[in-house]
């Protein structure tokens, strides 16, 4: 079995006549049977029925009909793919990502990445929420994963959200406000409030803030961070407590409790941003593998 065998039976297929395939192919009918029959042969089963009128495809022919298209689908993948790798020596891919949020897809899509195209270099740079609006503003890098707010409409960077998620309290597992059912928010009001630096991350501190009014309540900041595992570390520690987004808690390991919030429709959304450019293939290659990615979380869900 070869793939011009396969285009012959599809060709056929389509038709219904070895005629009307031996003119597509500018062939003989005679030839177009011989390779039809060599097809059949191989696979131990009848492909077709012959007619007065031309043929009609058997039940196995109809069940090989797809795979036949498989087939030459892959084929033609596989030669794109190597088309373009040969077109460029050496592929390097740049991601700039925010860590936390990207641990619980962005190392599997990597991996996945790396097994389809190994011939890809990637570097990876991780930032702050700031450090990502800055260098996308310079287009330093190929694909950036952050805040959505951050990324979205940013010239010649395609965009999309990856997933949402909603604010919770975080705090120590043996926290008072732990004590009772319901959050009292004027005693939470009291206690030391730990927060990002505002330039940090100022899309998510003002997230923060609008989260704490829609809760009728002013948090009595005590410290700020840098980055968000220094704000969970001194929760940890007992400094204080902190609001971030409920996720959080599946992919930074740490013994805290996140408590979903009353009343509160501020939500969080993490999203990537990637610049398609001439002579580099291995933006796509990487956003195809991703979106692979992305959908068998969803029918895992």
């Amino acid at each position: 079995m070869n793939t011009i065998q396969l285009k012959y039976f599809l060709s056929a297929a389509k038709h219904l006549s070895f005629s009307e395939t031996a003119k597509e192919f500018y062939m003989t009918q005679p030839a177009i049977s011989h390779q039809i029959s060599e097809l059949e042969q191989e696979l131990g089963t009848r492909l077709f029925e012959r007619t007065a009128r031309g043929v009609i495809l058997t039940k196995s022919g109809i069940q090989f009909l797809e795979d036949a298209k498989g087939f030459l689908d892959l084929e033609t993948a596989s030669k794109n793919r190597i088309r373009s790798l040969s077109a460029s020596d050496s592929c390097h891919l740049k991601i700039g990502y925010l860590a936390s949020p990207c641990k619980y897809f962005l190392p599997e899509v990597i991996h996945q990445f790396r097994r389809a195209y190994p011939q890809v270099d990637i570097e990876l740079i991780r930032m702050d929420a700031l450090e990502i609006v800055d260098s996308i503003d310079q287009k330093q890098y190929d694909i950036y994963f952050s805040l959505m707010e951050d990324i979205k409409r940013r010239p010649d960077y395609q965009n999309r959200k990856i997933h949402e998620d909603n604010y919770s309290l975080v705090c120590r597992s043996d926290h008072p406000c732990l004590h009772n059912f319901k959050i009292d928010y004027t005693k939470i009001a009291t206690e030391p409030f730990l927060m990002f630096e505002p330039d940090k991350a100022a899309f998510m501190s003002r997230q923060i803030c609008q989260v704490c009014k829609d809760l009728n309540f002013t948090p009595r900041i005590a410290h700020t961070y840098r980055s968000m595992e220094e704000v969970l570390f001194a929760v940890e520690s007992g400094l204080g407590i902190t609001i971030l987004p409920y996720k959080i808690k599946d992919y930074v390991k740490a013994s805290l409790v996140y408590v979903p919030l009353d009343s509160s429709h501020t939500a969080c959304s993490i999203g990537a941003a990637w610049l398609e450019q001439e002579g580099q293939p291995a933006v796509s290659w990487f956003m195809n593998i991703l979106n692979q990615h992305l959908i068998r979380l969803a029918t895992q869900d």
